[in-house]
């Protein structure tokens, strides 16, 4: 028992090093930035007490402390080493591991480590892979990784002291814990933390235990740990796991069919056909033009593609029609060489909304720079530098205000909702299956939506293996992904209060277009058949969510926006203005009705020239400009330290975005009726069409990339303009290619699964 009350302490001291976790909260991500440049003096006091708490904790103190401890001299040396730890204490029987709940096996393998220290490779590998205080305590950088790599490459075998006991064997084990204080706010944008390298025998509940008594020993009062969170080298199959990899190989064994099937049945008979043709006309065979947004009577009233993020995916007319079985059919839509031909076209034919394919990619890869920006804010170790550099720069208020990008989303959902709803309308003469339009939206999202949920939550942990990931519960919000997953499929997540999180937290925007889509007959309907009752009903609309944000702004006192910036005199932290103002579709619905309005007035004017003096021209632009460059730009004063009166930020919160909204609806307007120039010409590049198809998907897949990323990084981001920059790009470059593959595998084939049982419930 003398051996494991020494033992308790040694691990004590050997685990005061921990680390922080990764998190993943989209509220979390919003508000980070402005807490950074708002907590510099938090960051300073934090600084200055870590410096005088740790500045004696290094490796060497840590083990000549250890030695002291583990060689007491006599009964009363030892009686005070366990006295520290506040363990019972009897001369004949001695309880500490009892009394703690710490394995006996643990306690045996860290003394261990340490009576080896001088001897053995891997206890000193241990010691060396733990994290320690380095430089840079007063500037901010307070989260001390250690070597995750070493420590799992540890491999330990050692002899038994105690007679009848045989030699022994562990492998290292990399944990990590965050801290905070209950003498002083630490701010949830400073990064604090510490990694340990244990023997795999020590559970979590051990290594908190351990690290809440060394805290005591080596008198560092000033911080505590409330959990820990442990890593292994390899992570074992469980049943979700098992279930996802069956569903792959599944698809992936459809795919193959389907696409020796398309390949061996119908291309080849078609590029027979063809040579022979152009044998005997002497030239070649042109393809019909791909046609997205195209809208035609034979087909089903209620076949709609108006999401911003989606681009319809009509298959290539063909000269050459061949009978097929039902069976072939179905194995076709896997057929990834189709599938590939329908995401590659870029010809367009007359009548499309071209500009709206170049507004999409740019919208897209604005989301995706923000959140760069953002996940390198919660994982970087000089993030408080870098911040109250970067808030003084007027560059970075795109970045900061780059949810505006999500607003621009919500307007091509108008706008595509009343075009292509209100010309089908014409063509069928008010006709509509609104079964149909609704279960066809939904089938079109819902499909891939659920396995790239699945994927994400499923094979995370065997893609990832990091010391900022925690592998037992994945990203912060992942493992209460199992109380609140069905919110999602059902589009309710951004209603139903989940606490802390809801599943896929970036997934809200689909809930709220989804919510928005739903409403949209309300408007149309009347737009269609009595057109002044429709303007009342829309205005009525856009009045109630231009009120809505205002009003709660004013009387919850919600600072401007997610941009938390101080209201003078009452500086108010995150608290329920996610759900009121930002997730909420009664503050959000203003720009997709300023979309819708668009929506409608193009479908009137059918694509025909519109007869614009130069000078309104102009001044339309000018407007667009100033609007849009204010929205943006409005709030940088703010930053800079001034605190932002009640009733500014309100009316901000109140008309923000459907001020974004006008900016971006007169570039859709004026490019499709002639007085683009030279911004139609870039937004309708031919170019933009295959990554405008991908848009959904890089949606959906964007921030894992970037998760997968950051937590495998063996070191903490050193937040740059450079880092910026590198890693913006590759996040955007693998997402793309992966959401390539995504579509290919999963996207497509459930659009034209779809197409073809609809056909045949037609027939």
């Amino acid at each position: 028992m003398k051996r494991h009350s020494i033992a308790l302490t040694l691990i004590v001291l050997s685990s005061v090093l921990v680390s922080s976790r990764c998190q993943d909260t989209y509220p979390s991500h919003l508000s980070v930035l402005s807490q950074l440049s708002r907590h510099a003096t938090s960051q300073d006091r934090l600084g200055q007490i870590l410096f005088q708490s740790l500045s004696h904790v290094t490796g060497s103190k840590i083990l000549s402390t250890l030695d002291g401890i583990l060689a007491p001299r006599d009964e009363t040396e030892f009686k005070e080493a366990d006295s520290v730890l506040k363990f019972e204490s009897e001369a004949s029987n001695r309880r500490s591991v009892a009394t703690t709940n710490l394995q006996p096996q643990c306690v045996a393998d860290v003394l261990a480590s340490v009576q080896h220290k001088d001897t053995a490779p891997w206890a000193q590998r241990m010691v060396d892979a733990t994290g320690k205080p380095g430089a840079g305590i007063l500037a901010g950088r307070f989260l001390f990784l250690g070597d995750f790599d070493e420590c799992l490459a540890v491999r330990a075998n050692y002899t038994a002291e105690t007679p009848g006991i045989k030699d022994q064997e562990f492998n290292g084990r990399y944990c990590f814990g965050r801290y905070k204080s209950d003498h002083f706010y630490i701010p949830p944008a400073v990064n604090t933390g510490w990694g340990f390298c244990l023997p795999d025998s020590c559970s979590e509940t051990d290594s908190l235990q351990l690290v809440q008594i060394g805290l005591s020993q080596l008198n560092v009062t000033a911080i505590k740990f409330k959990s820990m969170t442990c890593n292994r080298s390899s992570v074992s199959l469980n049943g979700r796991a098992v279930t996802v990899f069956t569903m792959l190989a599944v698809i992936l064994i459809l795919v193959v069919l389907g696409t020796a099937v398309d390949i061996l049945l119908i291309q080849m008979p078609k590029w027979r056909v063809r040579e022979e043709v152009r044998q005997d006309l002497g030239g070649p065979i042109q393809e019909a033009p791909f046609q997205p947004f195209r809208v035609r009577r034979d087909e089903w009233s209620g076949r709609i593609e108006a999401d911003p993020l989606i681009v319809s995916i009509n298959p290539l007319p063909l000269e050459i029609q061949t009978r097929q079985s039902i069976l072939v059919k179905l194995l076709v839509v896997f057929s990834a060489w189709s599938n590939t031909e329908k995401l590659i076209a870029t010809s367009q034919p007359p009548g499309s909304l071209s500009c709206l394919h170049g507004i999409r990619v740019l919208s897209i890869n604005w989301v995706v720079l923000g959140h760069t920006v953002l996940l390198i804010a919660q994982n970087g170790d000089n993030v408080l530098a870098y911040a109250q550099k970067a808030f003084g720069r007027w560059t970075f208020q795109p970045i900061v205000n780059g949810t505006f990008s999500v607003d621009t989303f919500f307007v091509l959902s108008g706008v595509l909702v009343a075009y292509t709803t209100l010309n089908l309308m014409k063509k069928t003469e008010g006709k509509m299956n609104w079964f149909k339009f609704y279960i066809h939206r939904y089938l079109r999202l819902t499909p891939v939506y659920m396995i790239i949920m699945w994927i994400y939550l499923g094979t995370l942990p065997y893609m990832i293996n990091g010391p900022l990931y925690d592998q037992k519960n994945g990203f912060e919000q992942d493992h209460h992904c199992k109380h609140t997953w069905w919110g999602n499929p059902l589009y309710v997540q951004n209603l139903v209060r989940f606490k802390p999180h809801f599943c896929m937290s970036w997934s809200w925007y689909l809930a709220v277009d989804m919510q928005f889509y739903i409403l949209s007959p309300l408007m149309l309907l009347p737009l269609y058949y009595r057109p002044k009752l429709g303007y009342l009903v829309t205005c009525l609309f856009l009045l109630t969510t231009t009120i809505t944000p205002l009003v709660l702004t004013e009387t919850r006192k919600y600072p401007s926006s997610t941009l938390y910036i101080h209201l003078k005199g009452n500086p108010k932290p995150l608290g329920d203005e996610f759900y009121d103002i930002y997730f909420a579709p009664f503050s959000r619905m203003g720009p997709y009705l300023v979309g819708l309005m668009c929506g409608y007035i193009l479908s009137h004017l059918n694509r025909r020239p519109v007869k614009i003096s130069t000078f309104l021209v102009v001044l339309g632009w000018s407007a667009a400009v100033a609007t849009g460059l204010a929205v943006v730009y409005g709030l940088f004063p703010y930053f800079k330290g001034a605190g932002m009166d009640l009733h500014a930020a309100s009316v901000y919160n109140g008309v923000s975005r459907t001020a974004w909204a006008l900016s971006v609806v007169w570039v859709i307007f004026s490019c499709v009726t002639g007085h683009g120039g030279v911004v139609n010409m870039f937004l309708s590049w031919s170019l933009w069409v295959p990554l405008s198809r991908l848009t959904y998907v890089v949606y959906l897949i964007h921030l894992i990339v970037l998760h997968v990323l950051i937590a495998s990084a063996r070191t903490p981001v050193y937040a740059s303009d450079f880092t910026i920059i590198i890693l913006y790009l590759a996040a955007l470059t693998l997402t793309y290619a992966l959401a390539f593959v995504c579509s290919v595998l999963f996207e497509s084939p459930g659009l034209a699964l779809e197409k073809l049982l609809l056909k045949r419930k037609q027939k």
